[in-house]
């Protein structure tokens, strides 16, 4: 770039750069140029979120209040619960965002600069205003800058801008944060950085949006519904304790009892620990997780919305046909010639290979020829020209698009037929197609660049491919069986579209593709439907993604959303789960998306589908165990005090079936794997519950059957002392609760044919659950601490047999809650 530092005007400090004083200067009052910036305080507000949950809340007031009573082993007891919801949230955030940052610096470019005259690479974050920035092609341009010199410089913006076309920069154009340099070379002076840039504008827009998954606001409802239903039954004890003349303490104590017992605080940290695990997993097949919810989320999908370009395809292209007009010698050295000598761009690369399978080595040929004129990349027709001299004899070669390079070939009416035929059976098999005109001179090419160019003779076409993925048609074939709509949304020409389509497996028929044109002309009203008959979507520019995914979800649908392009964010975080496409998306698309496939890998989606849908179906069947349990937990507490029976349950115990009921929700269920249908049933509809209703009356009428055996054995025995009633209470309680969880491992089957745990885990938290009562029973400072007592052999055994008994009546016929409908479809029975 000597000439363009001796350029008028270029000013001395571009000439040499800035110094490094001068450029540590401007860092230290500018700060560093991060285009996406980042959350202040971030630990800090991950943990105000974290306090701010509602169960949090109420647990912290629940276990003060005991404190305040003089209930100390309750309250502390309350209050440590509340240390494991909190440090999962704040853990997991953490490792996020520390996720988040190696990606960030694995993939982070380098800029290269003059600095004190002499050309340095530093990293993005260094760059500063008025840096004389060097770009070449290929390059990843770090700041917003004005090209104060020029050698054929094209770049691509359409990330930022949405202009499908490569933008040619001459001297004085901008150039911006984000465009990626396709050819040329050129030096620019840094005029913007950080959030001041149009990239780092965007960036800052969506990092304030966000919203709730359907699973998010699912579990907050039925946490609200429980949480309300617990404070109304507390404060109904409080009052008829009061009137029955119980006394205002021992009512207050317990009613703040009933509440603890009462209030779901399970489901947040069940819900956080599922997802939490589920992350880890999906990390081994190299998917990052942002948001937690999303896991879940992917699994309920019913719309998928993929990129062609480096998702369906390898973002790569080959040379995969040529058609030549004169013989196919004349075109591959003609399109040899055409390419760059450095064979930096991917399409020259293509051609170099596929003319060494034809025994043209593109090397040596550049050798015996010499470079004299390389006429830039004209954006109008959208072609190159070079001019090559060997042994005084010369030679101009032209690759580029077929109609800018008909426009300097002599070819008639029946040659131009034969072209169109030609360019629509390469087009039609998916191809990107350019044309190769070539001429020999036996004298100097003129200055002028027309004479350069007259009269070239066409020398055939060349059909480009980009492969699609090993995976894409494998991983389109499980969704589609799982009732997934995959929907191909792509830039490229509706032709092309649909023939990779084709390849992929996407079912296109009759109106199948829509184009971005087609979309615009419809009424409002009716794109929705378009959109959701088309299976691609052809000519779409990145900003139309956004309404694609509104219009969808619009319609009830969960979708998935793919991209990679800064313009991709306000569709990636306006989809139910925004998918980023690893390394080579944009920054401000990894910070709007909820996942990150660090490979690109389409399989590793599905897997993190079916990972989904058994996550969802394990949190169903927690979740069943948690509302069954808590039924007798209730009961027994409301029940005995209105009844004017002494209190089954003490607050210890209570403190005693949480600690219970935590592991075993907790644990039990998580590990369950998924069912060999996971992928064969539809997703669930966007208005289905979490909790079906036939599977919520079953959780219902079994924890009503243990209340029913525990308060009858608990009346019974009562005459013999309340120690040995309460004790034969908490056994019928346990026993039940076991049976239960395990009842809830059925699915579709009898609970006597369930199979055993797969894990050793499963095993110990149900033996230590079924055997911490008899421990507390045989340890005498335990049994005097809580109240109980050996109530004799035969008693225990018609404990056992009738907490077994409450739940024994649960046989197979019921779908399970793993049993979904496909959107529109009816309703499980």
């Amino acid at each position: 770039m000597k000439a363009a530092v001796e350029r008028e005007g270029f000013g001395t400090v571009t000439a040499r750069g800035l110094s490094s004083a001068e450029a540590a200067r401007r860092l230290t009052r500018d700060g560093p140029n991060r285009l996406v910036p980042r959350v202040r305080f971030a630990r800090a507000r991950a943990l105000a979120q974290t306090l701010a949950d509602p169960m949090a809340i109420m647990l912290a007031v629940t276990g003060t209040l005991y404190l305040v009573l003089g209930e100390l082993r309750d309250g502390i007891a309350v209050l440590i619960a509340l240390g494991p919801v909190l440090a999962v949230d704040v853990v997991l955030e953490a490792r996020s965002r520390s996720a988040l940052a190696a990606l960030a610096a694995a993939v982070a470019p380098r800029a290269r600069v003059l600095r004190d005259g002499v050309e340095t690479s530093v990293a993005s974050e260094a760059l500063v205003a008025g840096d004389a920035l060097l770009v070449h092609e290929g390059d990843l341009v770090l700041a917003d800058a004005r090209v104060l010199d020029s050698a054929n410089l094209t770049a691509d913006e359409s990330s930022l801008t949405g202009e499908s076309e490569p933008q040619d920069k001459p001297v004085g154009a901008s150039i911006f944060a984000g465009a990626r340099v396709i050819a040329g070379s050129g030096l620019a002076e840094v005029v913007a950085i950080g959030v001041a840039t149009s990239y780092g504008k965007v960036a800052a827009l969506v990092a304030g949006a966000g919203g709730k998954t359907p699973l998010e606001r699912r579990v907050g409802s039925l946490v609200r519904r429980f949480g309300a239903a617990a404070l109304g039954l507390a404060a109904l004890v409080l009052v008829l304790g009061v009137v029955r003349g119980q006394g205002a303490e021992a009512s207050f104590i317990g009613a703040v009892s009933l509440g603890m017992a009462a209030i779901p605080e399970e489901f947040p940290l069940v819900l956080t620990l599922f997802l939490s695990l589920g992350a880890w997993r999906l990390s081994r097949h190299r998917v990052l997780v942002r948001r937690l919810s999303c896991v879940e989320a992917l699994g309920s999908t019913t719309v998928l919305c993929v990129d062609k370009t480096g998702t369906l395809t390898k973002g790569r292209f080959v040379l995969d046909r040529h058609v030549g007009f004169g013989g196919d010698d004349e075109l591959l050295t003609a399109a040899a010639l055409a390419c760059e000598p450095a064979l930096d761009d991917p399409m020259d690369h293509a051609i170099a290979d596929h003319c060494t399978e034809h025994g043209l080595e593109v090397a040596a040929l550049h050798q015996r020829w010499r470079l004299v004129f390389d006429h830039p990349f004209e954006p109008a027709g959208r072609h190159v020209t070079h001019v090559w001299t060997s042994d005084g004899q010369w030679r101009v070669a032209m690759k580029g698009g077929v109609e800018g390079v008909l426009e300097h070939c002599a070819i008639d009416g029946a040659g131009r037929a034969a072209v169109e035929r030609a360019v629509a059976e390469l087009a039609g098999a998916g191809m990107r197609v350019l044309a190769v005109a070539s001429r020999d001179r036996d004298q100097a090419v003129p200055a002028d660049r027309r004479g350069a160019e007259d009269a070239l003779i066409l020398r055939g076409l060349l059909g480009f491919r980009d492969p699609l993925r090993a995976e894409a048609r494998a991983a389109i074939t499980a969704c589609r069986a799982a009732g997934i709509a995959v929907k191909m949304v792509t830039g490229d020409h509706p032709v092309t579209a649909r023939a990779i389509a084709e390849e992929a497996g996407l079912a296109v028929g009759p109106g199948a593709v829509l184009t971005g044109v087609e979309l615009a002309a419809l009424p409002a009203e009716a794109r929705g439907e378009a959109i959701a008959r088309a299976a691609v979507l052809a000519r779409i520019r990145p900003e139309d993604k956004h309404a694609i995914v509104d219009a969808l979800e619009r319609r009830g649908e969960v979708v998935a959303m793919t991209g990679d392009g800064v313009n991709d964010a306000a569709a990636l975080r306006r989809a139910s789960v925004g998918v980023s496409m690893g390394a080579r998306a944009s920054e401000v698309a990894r910070a709007a998306a909820g996942l990150i496939l660090l490979d690109d890998d389409l399989g590793a989606l599905v897997a993190t589908i079916a990972e989904g849908r058994r996550i969802r179906g394990n949190l169903q069947r927690a979740f069943l165990f948690l509302i069954g349990f808590h039924v007798p937990v209730i009961a027994l507490a409301v029940i005995a005090p209105l009844a004017g029976l002494p209190l089954v349950l003490l607050p210890l115990h209570l403190v005693w079936l949480e600690l219970v009921v935590h592991p075993v929700s907790a644990l039990v269920f998580e590990g369950e794997p998924a069912p060999p249908d996971t992928m064969t049933r539809p997703p669930p509809r966007r208005d289905e519950p979490l909790l079906g209703r036939a599977a919520m009356a079953r959780s219902l009428v079994s924890g009503a059957l243990i209340a029913g055996a525990a308060l009858a054995l608990f009346v019974g025995f009562l005459g013999r002392g309340e120690a040995m009633a309460r004790t034969a209470a908490l056994i019928a309680v346990i026993t039940g609760g076991v049976m239960l969880a395990w009842a809830e491992r059925a699915l579709d089957r009898a609970w006597w044919r369930v199979p055993a745990p797969g894990t050793r885990r499963v095993w110990v938290v149900l033996l230590l659950a079924a055997g911490s009562l008899p421990v507390a029973i045989a340890v005498p400072a335990l049994a005097r601490a809580l109240h109980l007592t050996w109530p004799g052999s035969s008693s225990v055994a018609l404990a056992v047999a009738a907490g077994v008994a409450a739940v024994a009546w649960r046989v197979p016929g019921a779908r399970s809650p793993r049993a979904t409908t496909a959107p529109g479809g009816p309703a499980p029975p």
